[in-house]
């Protein structure tokens, strides 16, 4: 199934996915240098996806280091 996607479709599955980490990272009570660096991989990845000009198309439409701030 995941073998056929379109390069957007495998974008709007990058930012689900990536959301979804950075929820449960949010919602972890541990905040060591792992969790922290993790979250700053993320925010990277989406920061890098906001200039895919179809980002706010699939919901990629604000800050990513204001809405998940675990810091």
């Amino acid at each position: 199934m995941y073998y056929h996607l379109t390069a957007e479709q495998v974008l709007a599955h990058l930012i689900e996915t990536i959301e979804t980490n950075l929820t449960e990272l949010l919602l972890s009570k541990s905040k060591n240098e792992y969790v922290v660096g993790e979250w700053y991989a993320y925010i990277e990845c989406l920061e890098v996806i906001f200039y895919w000009k179809k980002a706010k198309k699939f919901g990629l439409d604000y800050n990513p280091e204001a809405r998940y701030n675990i810091i």
